[in-house]
């Protein structure tokens, strides 16, 4: 399976590095617009491969979308992240444009691929990428959910001074600043 990341930064270096060490792909692109940082971040995550025991090979890429080609997954983390105050509907106008594209150039390579987007507002960025690229719903994930619901636990697992893995528990409804039902 072959795995594009698009975003080097924090969040997309993570993903990357999780995909790689869980062994889920053979293969991880990750791809960004600033030049050089995402074969850097490749070349340091292949670096530990010998330590966190992986065989998925991790290449970096500075705009390139042919080396996406033939990705079965593609996610979407790229987009200028909140400051301090901001709320992620501020974010709506930069980042539509920025996901648009990059859903687009990801769909010429790859036309088969599933898109996970993380992108912020993540929410209405999922649907953009619905109603702007015509795949079918189940070709395109929003992973605020899952997000939501582990941060919900691990600040349970905070305030009850247990181990996390002792807590469960879900959060629903739109991934906002007000919008989620714990």
């Amino acid at each position: 399976m072959k795995v594009t990341v698009v975003g080097a930064g924090a969040v997309g270096a993570s993903c990357a590095e999780y995909i790689a060490i869980k062994n889920f792909a053979s293969e991880v692109v990750l791809l960004d617009i600033k030049e050089g940082y995402a074969e850097g971040k490749a070349m340091d995550l292949m670096q530990t491969a010998s330590l966190n025991g992986f065989d998925t090979t991790i290449t970096g890429t500075t705009g390139d979308y042919s080396r996406t080609a033939d990705s079965d997954i593609a996610v979407i983390t790229s987009g200028i992240p909140r400051k301090p105050g901001m709320t992620r509907e501020e974010l709506i106008g930069i980042n539509a444009g920025i996901v648009k594209t990059v859903a687009s150039n990801l769909l010429e390579h790859s036309p088969n691929v599933t898109l996970i987007v993380v992108s912020n507002p993540m929410d209405t960025m999922t649907y953009l990428v619905h109603k702007t690229t015509n795949l079918p719903k189940n070709k395109i994930i929003g992973m605020g959910g899952a997000l939501d619901s582990a941060r919900f636990k691990y600040r349970l697992a905070e305030a009850l001074d247990a181990p996390i893995s002792d807590i469960d528990g879900m959060v629903i409804g739109g991934h906002s600043d007000t919008g989620m039902v714990p």
